[in-house]
């Protein structure tokens, strides 16, 4: 009977009731000092349950949010393609987690997968987002290098056009972990501006996502055994996220064996940011 009323862990977000928000001291990665994380485990209508997080630090004010699918990976990634036509389609809600790219081919525009972390919005929030990504770089640009940014300056004013809904685009979502979201504003019946398609995931996607990957013999109960002889020698790149500033960087790792009690082999991890903040 008590097992009845127990209340789920993933609960509907509803307006007669206070949300669950967990609080949980962090570190801020910027100042160094402890900041507040809250923590909200919800279900998002017609999609699956999802963690979303807010960070705050009262010593530098640095904030972030940031969404993770509390599912696993799927077996098949998933694309969504949207035709939208009028001011409506801009209110679809969108789920994009840091897997998913984000493709508006009229514009020849891409927000490649990994480049920002998993999100909650809506189609016009994905534009707005990325107009202020682009508009951020454009005082740098008007002094080192004038006519890029008046090209820049044209594309953003391109961009922003579409936000007013009068200007018809499509929105090409692509996601490899399969748990990207965009809303069907006629469900549960077929939308007829929104497609939804599954597809197989890539061995290098399978990688990023570091997830099994079949080798290339074609076994699927086979897994890749590295040659230790090849790799002592090597030096491999792993694309990763910087642990100061969260921009996408890489994690250089070298297998060694090192001459110490106890110690016969040692894996050394050297990560550099050396487009942002530089941080090592």
């Amino acid at each position: 009977m008590a097992a009845a009323n127990q209340t789920p862990v993933f609960r509907d977000l509803n307006a007669d009731n206070d949300p669950e928000v967990t609080e949980i001291e962090s570190l801020c990665l910027r100042c160094q000092k402890t900041g507040i994380t809250k923590l909200l485990l919800t279900k998002i209508p017609f999609y699956k349950e999802v963690v979303v997080m807010s960070f705050c630090c009262d010593s530098c004010h640095w904030e972030n949010n940031e969404l993770k699918p509390a599912s696993t990976i799927q077996e098949k990634g998933i694309m969504f393609k949207l035709k939208v036509e009028n001011p409506k389609d801009l209110t679809r809600s969108v789920v994009k987690t840091e897997w998913a790219s984000i493709i508006i081919p009229e514009l020849e525009f891409e927000v490649p997968a990994q480049s920002q972390e998993g999100t909650v919005t809506t189609v016009e929030g994905i534009i707005e987002r990325a107009c202020s990504g682009l508009y951020s770089k454009l005082d740098y640009l008007k002094v080192e290098d004038p006519e890029s940014a008046a090209k820049l300056e044209e594309f953003v004013a391109q961009m922003t056009k579409l936000k007013s809904g009068d200007t018809p685009f499509t929105l090409i979502l692509r996601d490899c972990s399969g748990n990207s979201f965009l809303e069907n504003l006629n469900a549960p019946l077929p939308d007829p501006q929104l497609e939804e398609s599954h597809f197989e995931i890539s061995r290098e996607e399978a990688l990023m996502l570091g997830i099994y990957a079949p080798d290339d013999t074609g076994n699927e109960n086979s897994t890749v055994q590295p040659d230790e002889d090849n790799l002592k020698d090597e030096v491999l790149g792993l694309p990763t996220n910087c642990y100061s500033c969260n921009a996408p960087c890489m994690t250089n790792m070298k297998l060694t064996h090192i001459l110490l009690l106890l110690f016969k082999k040692l894996s050394l991890f050297e990560t550099n940011c050396l487009e942002f903040c530089r941080d090592k």
